[in-house]
């Protein structure tokens, strides 16, 4: 080999060396956000393209062979997660919404995760807890106006998870909101090149719990804006609250994200609650 292929190769290795390769957790996480961002992008076509709901549901098989799964679950259980398990858009509070939405395996339950770094915040240790299947909806509209870009109202996932780590989901939950009654955060921000300090102020208090399926929780994030005089302006609670509802029946959970904007209130979020849960009834471990 000649001496400037030797050296060229040499450098070659020396740089693999110095490359760090992704976990991967962070692959999968990465590959999900893509595949959002590819969802959003696609309702803008489809928004184009329709005047009244429509529905674009990619349903990718997500049913593993009997072979590769652990002997404990060989059995008649209902193991994917139909269509149906999914909120209809008739039971959301949402006109002319366009309905997409994706399958996967193996994807970790995304809960609130401003409340998860609180929690990382105040050493509570992270539990991610993975599923064996999951699937997922985002209801989608114009503005008002017709002139804004496209909303989103609703996102919903259900995730099929083994009872342990549905368990530990709900006591892990429970302790960041325990943690994190109030949350101050402060960072720099950098925008065109200039590094501007930022102080800001999260609360999470729990509205409600045990009111849909075996376990529930009703999670309400406040905000808090600078208000008051400009001489010694004070953080204050602001609007609008961002809502989270967590439901479990049987070995499914579902995590319901309404829009703000929705103006959903308490009693609202339960009810909507309650009806995620009976449509997970059918496909749930045990059945109910």
């Amino acid at each position: 080999m000649r001496d400037d292929d030797l050296a060229f190769v040499e450098r070659v290795h020396r740089d693999l060396r110095d490359v760090r390769w992704p976990e991967p957790e962070e692959i999968r996480a990465t590959a999900r956000r893509r595949r959002r961002r590819a969802v959003a992008l696609a309702a803008v076509a489809v928004l184009a393209a329709v005047t009244g709901p429509a529905y674009a549901m990619k349903d990718r098989p997500a049913a593993l062979p009997d072979a590769a799964l652990p002997a404990s679950t060989q059995s008649p259980v209902r193991m994917d997660i139909p269509l149906d398990s999914l909120l209809p858009v008739t039971e959301v509070p949402v006109q002319g919404a366009v309905q997409l939405g994706d399958a996967g395996l193996g994807e970790v339950v995304r809960l609130d995760p401003t409340l998860q770094r609180c929690g990382d915040d105040r050493g509570v240790p992270a539990v991610p807890a993975y599923s064996r299947y999951s699937r997922s909806q985002t209801l989608l509209s114009p503005a008002k106006d017709g002139a804004g870009p496209v909303r989103v109202e609703l996102s919903q996932d259900v995730y099929r998870l083994d009872p342990l780590v549905g368990a530990r989901l709900f006591t892990h939950l429970r302790a960041l909101l325990d943690a994190c009654p109030e949350w101050h955060l402060a960072e720099s921000v950098v925008a065109a090149g200039e590094t501007t300090p930022n102080e800001s102020k999260h609360a999470w208090e729990t509205a409600a719990s045990n009111f849909a399926g075996d376990e529930s929780i009703l999670v309400r994030h406040v905000p808090f804006a600078p208000g008051g005089p400009a001489s010694g302006r004070t953080l204050q609670r602001s609007s609008p609250f961002g809502m989270t509802v967590v439901v479990r029946v049987g070995d499914l959970v579902t995590v319901l994200e309404p829009s703000p904007d929705l103006g959903l209130h308490d009693a609202d979020l339960k009810a909507l609650g309650r009806t995620a849960a009976r449509r997970l009834c059918p496909a749930a471990n045990p059945a109910c």
